[in-house]
């Protein structure tokens, strides 16, 4: 996915708190000795904002970080970002496309020594951890935790690596050696070493990692765990490592002065097809390498890798088989591999989460037991995106756990059944978001035959990543276009036609696993409305190879056209079905699509409690479902994403689930669930044109109708109204230094910080990051004197205060929003912020919200924020405060204007109770407008605090269908 994005300070600096679109696997160990910490890994404090929870549980902390988020490009052009969540960062991945076009997966591992002082954060694409296991390339330049620093210091472009080519090269080789390479320049060489010191532009970090390295893949990892083959850099390169910041040599792993036992693990499966993991066939490909943690015992939270790995069978391989040395004690057992069914990816979960080691142990895993796991929904799904999540908690109350994420059609997850854990707990979790399958194929002729078509993707909106999608309901007959090549069509009639290709991997017909523009190309000219794609590759360096799905079309490796025609893959045994059933007459397929977003999205967050069980299908009903009608607002058709996740009670890092390439001006059905009282989740809206984000944090534990109307005009400044839901369903985790959100308005010491939110009157909840007012758009007054700002380095304008009580009189000017405030203040006794909140400036001195009032407004507007004209209308303006004991609101205001402010004409308000009023009013035709509706509003509650407000244009005005 093409995301290029700034990390520049936008100008109204809004502090937003997202989560990016995720693939990734992290893994998060247990705070006492989390392996064995390496040498050149130095130790710093934790940040102010870590704090332990309830259970013990410690969040992941970044000791020197401080913004709200950090968007880090890696080397091989992989995107990772950490979004602070209270005193913890999100950490999301998303892979770059690689030069076959294939995206890894990237493991993003987390460890914490002791007391949460040690924090090391490295995010490791699954094509590069053979090279970092056979020490061609350092550790260190993945890194995330060390680039953030370098963004916390300005200090992240270019990016800047070194490169051993060899001893004494002079400085012709050595430019000779690194000329070509794009988006690189050279910073300095350095023959008596042999190496260059090169600055790699983060924008065309995948195409120099294209260029670098050439050729790579999973099967690296294979070919070195099982043979120590080690794998090697492109351009006679024998090294690369992050400029000025080489690891030394690891220490061995935790010496516990105890015995050491030899432990056994044997993987075994037969079933599925064979492919080629590496230089050799197998039927279970390992994609990271093998871990044991220990989880009771003399070195409780301790890593111990493999110390040798081999295949027992070959040709292909099925049983393979890994080698530890651990002290003794009680241990959980970790992995991940691949196998293939129906030309699909399978992503197994090797976790054995308990077991003994008193001596040599050998343990046999049954992958051919393993379960697939599943969910059934009331209505027809397809899964669009899911991640895997166990979480361990060890004996002393720590503990971590692993996140895995996967793309479209690559979801499928699967785990072995185990016996329960006496230590700790332990919970096996899947997060989905399934939709009405984008297209569906049914041959009806000569029989009766389902198909399973799969699409390349499901964010078909991504810029330069677009296809084109199945739309309608239609009968077509099937024709056997064989490569698609011009003699192909010279003996068949395709026009009107779905024709059946299998993959030309010729230049420059396509790629060895990609469908090409010409192949596509030469089918809608041909006539043909739609192609279905045997994944079978001819041709190119590897004829015959059997591809898996989904098929990427060849444009996302390299630009150029994209094809104006639909196509879905379906798996080798089914295209050869359609081949027999040709032979015997005509063949007709029923063919069914959409090209919009799915009318319907579950998202569902369902865990298995004490082990992995034998059955791993969940059915969910709508009784056990929240039925949310969802709308994005805005103006135009741009691509949006929704990102999910949800937080346990003994959770600390979760996994963040997008649904992506949305549009706005769009509304669906969220079906959420299974309803839970003890589950906290979340939702990120992340709209498009650099337009703030919004999140959302509920407990969905109850069935039955509900709405969620992200950024619906007019937005405003005020205070979330967190729902008391979150701090009953977890106590004290969402409150003090595990808030997530700053204290608007908020007085601290002698301090007056004028930080707001942006609210929306449709939607109270939608937290749309803190928003900081530019220093010369406020203002605050005493006595009818203008007070002189402060500034902070992270807040912008503050005021300094006496402590005694004292009448103020605020002004803020953001867009077309013009607020003015009255109110008292006074230096805070005891530390009160708004739950959920926290103060601004961590625990130095307490803090607590001043009393003012706020206004919001919900203008039944559609979903481009317009009523219309003529008509008439209703609008509901909510009074209200953030503190809790606030004094009951007694008087609110209302008028509007349709000619941009010069006239205003006052609503009468009625009240309903809990600071909402309403009031109906009419608009006069468009043509007699401006096309806006502009609202004045005024509110003063029982102490004397009043507000008063002017919104220019606060929603359009549209002419009546």
């Amino acid at each position: 996915m093409n995301t290029s994005r700034s990390n520049r300070r936008p100008r109204r600096r809004h502090r937003l708190r997202l989560l990016a679109a995720a693939t990734a696997v992290l893994t998060l160990l247990g705070t006492a000795g989390a392996a064995a910490a390496r040498p050149d890994e130095p130790t710093a404090p934790a940040p102010a904002g870590a704090a332990a929870t309830a259970d013990g549980l410690r969040a992941v902390s970044l000791p020197g970080l401080t913004r709200s988020t950090y968007t880090i490009t890696l080397i091989t052009g992989d995107e990772v970002t950490l979004t602070r969540d209270g005193g913890r960062y999100i950490v999301t991945a998303i892979p770059a496309a690689r030069a076959d076009g294939t995206r890894p997966t990237i493991d993003v591992e987390v460890r914490t020594g002791p007391g949460g002082t040690d924090t090391l954060l490295h995010a490791l694409p699954s094509d590069a951890q053979a090279l970092v296991a056979g020490g061609v390339v350092d550790r260190k330049i993945f890194d995330v935790a060390w680039l953030a620093a370098q963004v916390e210091r300005g200090a992240n472009t270019p990016l800047g690596i070194t490169v051993k080519y060899g001893d004494r090269l002079d400085a012709a080789a050595l430019d000779k050696r690194v000329s070509g390479l794009p988006g690189a320049t050279t910073a300095a060489k350095h023959p008596e070493s042999g190496t260059v010191d090169l600055r790699v532009d983060p924008r065309q970090a995948a195409t120099f990692w294209a260029g670098f390295k050439g050729k790579t893949g999973v099967g690296e990892l294979s070919d070195y765990l099982f043979d120590r083959v080690t794998p090697k850099l492109g351009g006679d390169a024998v090294a690369l490592w992050p400029t000025g910041l080489r690891s030394e040599k690891a220490e061995p792993q935790t010496d516990t002065g105890q015995p050491t036992y030899r432990v056994t693990q044997t993987y075994k499966r037969t079933n599925g097809e064979p492919f080629y993991c590496g230089t050799r066939l197998m039927t279970i490909c390992p994609t990271f390498g093998f871990l044991l943690a220990q989880v009771a015992g003399n070195a409780v939270g301790s890593g111990y890798e493999s110390v040798s790995a081999r295949c027992l069978d070959n040709d292909p391989c099925t049983t393979f088989e890994a080698t530890f040395e651990v002290p003794p004690g009680t241990y959980q057992g970790g992995g991940h591999a691949l196998f293939r069914l129906d030309g699909r990816d399978q992503q197994l979960n090797l976790e054995l989460p308990e077991f003994t080691v008193t001596g040599d142990t050998t343990l046999t895993r049954d992958a051919d037991a393993a379960r697939q796991l599943t969910v059934g929904t009331p209505r027809p799904t397809e899964t669009f995106v899911a991640s895997r999540t166990t979480f361990r908690t060890f004996s002393n109350g720590q503990g971590g756990g692993t996140l895995s994420f996967t793309g479209y059609g690559n979801s499928s997850f699967w785990a072995i059944p185990s016996p329960p854990v006496t230590v700790g707990t332990f919970h096996l979790g899947t997060n989905w978001v399934l939709g009405k399958p984008m297209v569906t194929m049914t041959a009806t002729t000569p029989k009766r035959v389902a198909l399973k078509p799969m699409l390349p993707t499901y964010w078909y909106r991504s810029p330069g990543f677009e296809v084109v999608r199945f739309s309608g309901r239609q009968t077509l007959q099937l024709v056997d276009g064989g490569l698609g090549r011009a003699a192909d069509y010279d003996r068949i009639t395709a026009k009107g036609k779905i024709v059946l290709l299998r993959i030309d991997a010729d230049k420059p017909a396509g790629g060895q696993c990609n469908v090409g523009t010409e192949q596509l190309m030469r089918a809608r000219t041909a006539g043909a409305v739609a192609v279905l794609v045997d994944p079978i590759s001819s041709g190119g360096p590897w004829p015959t190879t059997v591809c898996p799905m989904p098929v990427a079309p060849d444009w996302w490796s390299s630009p150029q056209e994209v094809a104006d025609i639909p196509y879905a893959a379906i798996s080798t045994a089914e295209a050869e079905n359609l081949r027999g059933l040709l032979r015997r007459g005509p063949v007709k397929i029923d063919v069914s699509g959409y090209d919009s977003v799915s009318p319907y999205v579950y998202t569902l967050h369902i865990y298995q409690e004490g082990r992995i069980p034998t059955s791993l299908h969940t059915e969910v009903t709508d009784k056990q479902l929240a039925k949310v009608d969802t709308s994005l607002h805005g103006t135009q058709a741009q691509p949006a994403s929704l990102i999910y996740s949800a937080f346990r009670p003994n959770e600390t890092a979760v996994a963040g689930v997008p649904y992506s390439y949305l549009t706005d001006s769009v509304r669906f059905t969220t079906y959420r669930g299974p309803v839970s009282p003890d589950l906290v989740r979340n939702q990120f809206y992340e709209p498009s044109g650099g337009q703030p984000g919004v999140r959302t944090i509920d407990v969905a534990d109850r069935a039955g109708p509900a709405s969620a109307r992200w950024t619906s005009r007019p937005l405003v400044p005020g205070a979330p109204a967190l729902s008391p839901q979150i701090f009953r369903s977890q106590p004290g985790k969402w409150e003090g230094d595990w808030s997530n959100e700053i204290c608007a308005f908020c007085r601290q010491g002698d301090t007056f910080y004028p930080i707001t939110y942006l609210v929306s009157g449709a939607a109270p909840d939608h937290l749309m990051g803190s928003y900081v007012f530019e220093p010369q758009n406020v203002h605050m007054y005493a006595d009818g004197q203008e007070l002189p700002q402060a500034n902070s380095l992270i807040w912008g304008a503050t005021y300094h205060l006496p402590a005694e009580p004292r009448r103020y009189r605020l002004t803020a000017h953001n867009g077309a929003t013009t607020t003015t405030w009255n109110f008292t203040s006074a230096a805070a006794t005891r530390n009160e912020p708004p739950k959920g909140s926290k103060c601004p400036e961590g625990s130095g001195s307490p803090c607590h919200a001043d009393p003012l009032l706020f206004l919001r407004y919900d203008v039944g507007a559609d979903l481009g924020d317009a009523v219309t004209a003529p008509g008439r209308h209703q609008i509901t303006v909510t009074a209200y405060h953030q503190v809790a004991a606030a004094p009951a609101v007694k008087r609110v205001a209302l008028a509007i204007s349709t000619d941009g402010g010069v006239t205003w004409k006052t609503l009468p308000t009625k009240s309903r109770g809990g600071g909402n009023h309403t009031a109906s009013y009419q608009v006069p035709q468009l043509a007699d407008t401006t096309g806006t509706v502009s609202i004045r509003a005024s509110a003063e509650d029982a102490d004397g605090n009043t507000v008063e407000q002017t919104v220019l244009d606060a929603f359009r005005l549209t002419s009546r269908r």
